[in-house]
């Protein structure tokens, strides 16, 4: 029998072995997971080619989930009272640990492959 794992997507229990990434419920998690995450994705990726600078507003220190990477990500950047809208996001986004996160988390949970790109951005993208 298969050691117990823990699947962080549906917070459970499970001793199938690797058999549970290929059942129902935990597809339906993992698209749920990443539908949640791509729309605020989507609107960075749209930041890149427009940076917008506002001014703070405490509404500007909120986070999102990172389900790739398993941690809370600011989703702007914020220094003095002036803020880069999505900032944060795409810092996270392009940086080494999230592309390495990322590989991990779609060969764990057996992600759809052709979605991977759409999580990740260049780091020379993100540089302009």
């Amino acid at each position: 029998m298969a050691p117990p794992q823990r699947c962080p997507l549906c917070r459970q229990t499970f001793f199938c072995g690797r058999g549970h990434v290929y059942s129902r419920k935990h597809q339906r998690q993992l698209k749920g997971a990443l539908e949640r995450l791509l729309p605020q994705v989507e609107a960075a990726r749209k930041a890149v080619r427009a940076a917008q600078v506002e001014r703070y507003v405490p509404e500007h220190d909120r986070c999102c989930w990172c389900p790739c990477c398993g941690c809370e990500v600011r989703k702007h950047l914020s220094h003095g009272n002036l803020t880069v809208l999505h900032g944060g996001l795409l810092e996270h986004l392009a940086s080494p640990e999230h592309k390495k996160a990322t590989n991990k988390f779609w060969w764990e949970n057996k992600a759809n492959a052709q979605m991977k790109e759409k999580f990740l951005i260049s780091p020379q993208d993100y540089a302009r």
